[in-house]
């Protein structure tokens, strides 16, 4: 599992306390990064982390294109297609919730303009949440615990490092 789909699993179970599946693998090589269930409101999520942290990678509306055509594949209109949108994706979802009643959700480091957090969700239906603000949610939560996961006592390690300058 990548740092960043761990680090908000943590943050999912930690903070919100829902209850998580990650690495979802689906037909046609397809995977999900995870699925959620608020155990308090009932509501379910697809979530799907893409951390990138040059500002070249920032997500955008609409894609763009390298000069021989390939996508970058940091446009919402891609993302929804490659990410949320394939046959196999929706029949995992329904299969595991039990319905086509759930939330989309992207996490990114951030976005190109702030009109993209609400275009994306009124165009995909898909919502965007910052990592670095569960980062921050995270940490408030957890303090100095003492905890043997390896990425989440990495990021404490971290954190008291940058507290302490």
């Amino acid at each position: 599992m990548e740092p960043e789909v761990h680090i908000v699993e943590r943050y999912l179970q930690l903070v919100k306390h829902w209850f998580t599946m990650t690495n979802v693998m689906l037909d046609g090589g397809k995977e999900v990064d995870l699925l959620a269930f608020d155990p308090r409101t009932g509501e379910k999520y697809h979530i799907e982390v893409r951390v990138a942290t040059g500002r070249g990678f920032r997500i955008k509306l609409l894609d763009t294109q390298t000069h021989d055509g390939r996508k970058h594949k940091r446009g919402m209109d891609t993302l929804n297609e490659i990410k949320f949108s394939p046959p196999s994706v929706i029949k995992a979802c329904k299969e595991i919730f039990g319905c086509d009643d759930y939330k989309k959700v992207l996490v990114v480091w951030d976005v190109q303009e702030p009109d993209v957090i609400e275009q994306t969700k009124k165009l995909y239906g898909i919502e965007i949440w910052r990592i670095s603000n569960m980062i921050t949610e995270l940490l408030n939560a957890v303090g100095t615990k003492a905890y043997r996961d390896d990425i989440l006592r990495t990021v404490q390690l971290i954190s008291l490092g940058t507290r302490n300058k």
